[in-house]
């Protein structure tokens, strides 16, 4: 007995390492072997309690998916639940019925809503605990004061948990014991630089080079990421006709460039734009080509300008906040290229008795410096082809300053397997020759889904073959380089099989 104690400990201890890798989950062990314990202790008295958690998330990043993976896995590895499986869903969207039908491990309440529905939340939670053994419910805490939900619930769920923001040093630290840990040779510089970008493309950035390294047969990272910087620099409009698809969009923008080339020494136009289309069609790598390629024509100061931000990035929390965010994004954009994205959401906000919406706020300190900058600041809105539609044709402003409107069709079955490629090639992977067909063939029919996100998904199921890749290749280092037709099999099976359970249970999430 002692010796099966002793090694379901060390699993244990096994699947809680995993959060040593992901940055501001580490902290949460303790509160997970606090499960274990309490679990055992309950299941040795013969009681059952619940083992509902509460996860506020104040980090910027979707870590949250990666601490309830190992949630997953321990709970049923302990039997607290009757099977590892996790259903997400959206509060809004949960019907009370439907909601005992659930057969999942865990179900993860997405929570951000107002203050109001925490009562409906009450009754689910309740509802669910009460009537349902062998699952456990997670609720993600993102928008509210801290503790609310907890005191609230306090009945139905027994746990807290917190993922933390991610501190640069705590960026830093990553990327030494990933370094580290495979015995590469690094400088200070290399921190650094890779320190400085967003956590997500970090970890991407640190599984290149370590198959890049695995290829080249290269232990000097240093060595290695100068050779690959001298490469040949490519010109704007070059990497604009090579963008794959698009014909449409690219020749628009070679109009207005030209157009522009033509007129700046006599009036100078308003450079401005909005582009309309459905995520992941390109519009934010176009926007940058265009910023790159306006400098290199000399109509803009800085090919490496270029500004992304979303409604929270120009909006304030309080009267007399929005004009001077705005107006410092702005500032930081001069020279080059401020690219607002789901820009039609800065007048669309759900008003209530606490809420106040400053969306007109925002747009008029940005009309002001379209005008005021017209000859030094490129303005790109985007969004959704309707919505921005309106919001365009509802402001007069917008009309006045705004010339160059470009829609961004979906790619076709063929243009993403061309996407696919060329992420392939970007990080020196190749392809077995009998995934073409399977892959286009799964393209074919998701495209056709509600809120499909193109390159986007293309580019996430990109990274999904390239984790079941290394997995697979971990346990033989021949072929490191080659992704095999399993590789791609084993994640669009995990994919669809997720699909699956969503219509099983009859929820659209």
């Amino acid at each position: 007995m002692e010796l099966k104690e002793e090694l379901l400990d060390k699993e244990n201890e096994k699947l809680l390492d995993r959060l040593d890798y992901t940055i501001g989950l580490g902290k949460n062990k303790n509160v997970l072997r606090n499960i274990i314990r309490f679990s055992k202790v309950m299941n040795e008295f013969g009681c059952k309690e619940n083992c509902n958690i509460v996860i506020r998330n104040e980090s910027a990043y979707n870590l949250y998916e990666e601490l309830i993976s190992v949630i997953a896995e321990i709970y049923y590895k302990n039997k607290i639940i009757l099977n590892s499986n996790v259903l997400y869903l959206n509060l809004e969207k949960l019907n009370l019925n439907n909601f005992k039908k659930i057969e999942e491990g865990i179900v993860v309440i997405n929570f951000n809503n107002s203050r109001k529905d925490l009562f409906y939340l009450k009754n689910i939670v309740k509802e669910f605990t009460e009537n349902v053994q062998g699952k456990a419910v997670i609720i993600l805490e993102n928008y509210i004061v801290e503790g609310e939900v907890n005191a609230i619930l306090y009945k139905y769920v027994s746990w807290a948990m917190k993922i933390e923001s991610i501190s640069k040093q705590e960026k830093e630290n990553y990327i030494k014991k990933f370094m580290d840990y495979n015995q590469f040779i690094y400088n200070k510089e290399i921190i650094k630089t890779f320190s400085d970008k967003p956590y997500w493309k970090i970890k991407n950035d640190m599984l290149n080079i370590f198959v890049n390294c695995k290829i080249n047969n290269e232990k000097n990272v240093v060595k290695m990421l100068n050779n690959e910087n001298k490469q040949t620099y490519k010109k704007g409009i070059d990497e604009l006709n090579d963008l794959i698809g698009l014909e449409e969009v690219k020749t628009q923008i070679r109009k207005v460039i030209n157009y522009i080339k033509i007129n700046k020494n006599r009036n100078m136009p308003m450079l401005h734009m909005c582009f309309n289309g459905n995520p992941g069609t390109g519009k934010t790598t176009v926007a940058r080509i265009v910023g790159k390629i306006f400098a290199e024509e000399k109509i803009l100061s800085d090919k490496n300008i270029f500004v992304e931000v979303q409604k929270k990035d120009l909006i304030g929390e309080y009267v007399g906040q929005t004009a001077p965010k705005t107006q410092k994004v702005i500032e930081k954009a001069l020279g080059g290229v401020l690219f607002i994205d789901e820009a039609y959401s800065i007048t669309s906000s759900k008003k209530d008795e606490e809420e106040m919406d400053y969306g007109a706020e925002c747009i008029a300190t940005l009309l002001k410096a379209m005008e005021d900058n017209r000859d030094n600041l490129c303005v790109i809105f985007a969004g959704y082809t309707n919505e921005m539609d309106n919001l365009i044709n509802a402001n007069p402003g917008f009309e006045s300053r705004i010339q160059f409107r470009i829609n961004f069709p979906d790619y076709t079955e063929d243009e993403l397997y061309e996407i696919f490629k060329q992420f392939c090639k970007e990080e020196n992977y190749k392809l077995s020759s009998n995934i073409k067909a399977f892959l286009i063939e799964h393209f074919k029919k998701v495209r056709k889904e509600k809120n499909f996100s193109n390159g986007r998904y293309v580019r996430n199921i990109f990274e999904k073959i390239k984790i079941e890749q290394a997995n697979r290749v971990s346990l033989d280092e021949n072929n490191v380089s080659l992704i095999q037709k399993e590789d791609v099999k084993n994640v669009i099976t995990d994919i669809e099989n997720r699909k699956q359970h969503k219509k099983v249970v009859g929820f659209a999430c």
